[in-house]
């Protein structure tokens, strides 16, 4: 499948702000489970030409840095890339990434609360049969919900809340995987639709699971593996570690911010 990925994001300041720093993490990259980047393009205004970087777990974050004054940050990113239904092959996690993988984070905590949502899984279960039964059972326990929680919410939180977003699934699913010892990573993404196009106002988010030396994705806020149509930006072991947005700036200005994301497939 072939997805086409076309996202704008614009900051706004009240007044002018200086030495503003930019992190952003929102281009695909080849990924060897199948997902190949024909086409990518990121462009600024101001314009600028971003530092490519690679972090601790392998993903490629673009850095950039504003001297002069800026009022309006503009960032468009758009992206052609082949997929095809996969699970990547990994070589042996070096131990501090096998470690990160199977710990608490401060967006997936441990705590025993949660121990009841794991009551229907055999306690010997294998990393991809408590993935599958979580990926069924949490969409029908908790309710998707635009709005209902914070980008800082926490697994906590969202049981608390009872409804959330993709990222407040993904961290509570990645909670009680790892609870139960396995290997689970984050995923931020896109999601196309099988035919046309979708709009959406941020990207995805969803799970990782290692199983017999590959990762295998779910989608617990839509109840369904990852396939085609999803495509992989960065890793990690929860939202804050891949932000599609970060940065600093000096000034006591306001920030405005709206973006917009468009994912289509056929040409769309």
């Amino acid at each position: 499948m072939i997805v086409n990925v076309h996202w704008e994001t614009t900051y706004r300041y009240s007044d002018p702000v200086a030495l503003l720093h930019t992190e952003l993490c929102i281009l695909p990259t080849d990924r060897p489970g199948g997902q190949r980047v024909l086409e990518s393009t990121l462009t600024l205004e101001p314009k600028a030409r971003p530092t490519a970087l690679v972090d601790v777990f392998g993903n490629t974050m673009h850095h950039v840095d504003f001297l002069q004054p800026v009022e309006r940050l503009h960032v468009a990113v758009h992206a052609k890339v082949e997929t095809s239904p996969w699970a990547e092959p990994t070589p042996p996690l070096s131990p501090l990434l096998d470690r990160l993988y199977r710990q608490p984070s401060g967006r997936a905590p441990f705590d025993p609360s949660l121990d009841r949502l794991m009551a229907d899984v055999p306690p010997d279960a294998d990393p991809l049969t408590m993935a599958l039964a979580l990926n069924q059972s949490l969409g029908q326990k908790f309710e998707f919900v635009v709005g209902a929680t914070e980008v800082s919410t926490t697994a906590l939180d969202f049981v608390a809340t009872g409804s959330g977003v993709c990222q407040d699934f993904a961290h509570l699913m990645l909670a009680l995987l790892r609870r139960r010892g396995a290997a689970a990573r984050y995923v931020s993404g896109y999601l196309a639709a099988s035919e046309g196009y979708t709009l959406a106002d941020a990207s995805h988010a969803w799970v990782q699971v290692l199983a017999d030396g590959a990762w295998y994705g779910f989608d617990p806020a839509n109840g369904i593996p990852q396939d085609e149509r999803y495509v992989v930006v960065a890793t990690g072991r929860d939202y804050d570690d891949v932000p599609p947005l970060r940065g600093t700036y000096h000034g006591q200005a306001e920030e405005q911010w709206s973006t917009s994301v468009r994912i289509g497939v056929n040409g769309q």
